[in-house]
């Protein structure tokens, strides 16, 4: 019957066709003509028809074999290019894999990450989404998103959290300030030279408003939304920006420098973050062990300096 026919027998059959006789068909497949002949005999009873005509001298393709011989090239085809990706998936050769991350990690630490990633899987595509915590939060819940990163995870029970790393906050300032002159400014001084932060609810804010209870000290504060968009506005003359390392710009910038924040020193703690019970795909997997060791040549790099 036909739904007794396997794979071995339709790759037999193909062969014997593409090679021309049952010998050459044998030799090729490592198999002994009888049990090849053997298959496409177990073919032909189970579809009930004669896909092949035998004669001493000849062999070739029955009308029936003939109509028949595109189809199952093509199944077969398909087939391979199936188990090929399916193979490609699981050595992580090919996928797609999306992180949400708050901006600064965009910034900073998964170009780094990403740079490394392609040279390994030069084949799997990547989409990272610039999205403040409380979006990455519901995009891992939804299965929006493979992975997120973000820092104050909090307790949430559809969500598990490895911690990255730690960075600390400076005051941005245009290298001509006259609190560049200073090894470290506090939040009060800070405060007084005109703030330009992060908008509310972002991050970034939440940890200075947990770190700093007044902040500002009734002086008018700007925001926005990105820190890139805070650098711009430093670089401009418009104010000063607290920010954490991963945001800071190059020490070589022209423009701008950095010093650190004192009375209180605030640190940010990141993590990178899966949903409970999804299972990651190897290329998640994979990229989830490159931010981990992205982060770890940061720590290290931030220790030895």
């Amino acid at each position: 019957m036909i739904d007794q026919l396997d794979l071995k027998q339709l790759r037999v059959f193909v062969r014997v066709v593409e090679t021309g006789s049952f010998s050459a068909a044998a030799r090729s497949l490592g198999m002994s003509q009888s049990a090849v002949s053997q298959l496409v005999r177990q073919l032909e009873d189970g579809l009930r028809v004669r896909l092949l005509d035998r004669t001493t001298r000849r062999l070739q393709l029955s009308k029936v074999g003939a109509d028949f011989m595109p189809g199952i090239q093509r199944l077969l085809a398909d087939l391979d290019r199936q188990l090929q990706d399916l193979r490609d998936l699981r050595e992580h050769r090919r996928g797609h894999v999306t992180v949400a991350c708050v901006p600064s990690v965009a910034l900073r630490l998964m170009p780094r990450v990403l740079a490394a990633f392609q040279r390994e899987h030069p084949m799997v595509a990547v989409t990272l989404k610039e999205i403040s915590r409380h979006q990455i939060f519901a995009a891992l819940r939804g299965g929006d998103v493979d992975l997120g990163i973000a820092n104050v995870p909090g307790d949430d029970p559809e969500l598990d959290a490895s911690r990255l790393l730690v960075d600390n906050f400076a005051l941005v300032m245009r290298r001509d300030h006259p609190l560049a002159a200073r090894d470290a400014v506090s939040w009060a001084e800070a405060s007084k030279a005109g703030l330009v932060v992060m908008a509310s609810g972002t991050g970034i804010r939440l940890e200075i408003e947990r770190g700093v209870a007044d902040l500002g000290q009734g002086m008018p504060i700007h925001e926005a939304e990105h820190p890139a968009t805070l650098l711009a506005l430093v670089e401009a003359g418009v104010g000063v920006a607290p920010l954490p390392s991963l945001a800071w710009p190059e020490a070589s910038h022209p423009v701008l420098t950095w010093r650190k924040l004192v009375e209180p020193v605030i640190e940010r703690e990141l993590y990178l973050i899966w949903r409970i019970g999804r299972d990651l795909s190897p290329a998640a997997r994979a990229l989830q062990r490159g931010i981990l060791s992205g982060a770890q040549e940061i720590r290290e790099r931030t220790v030895s300096g």
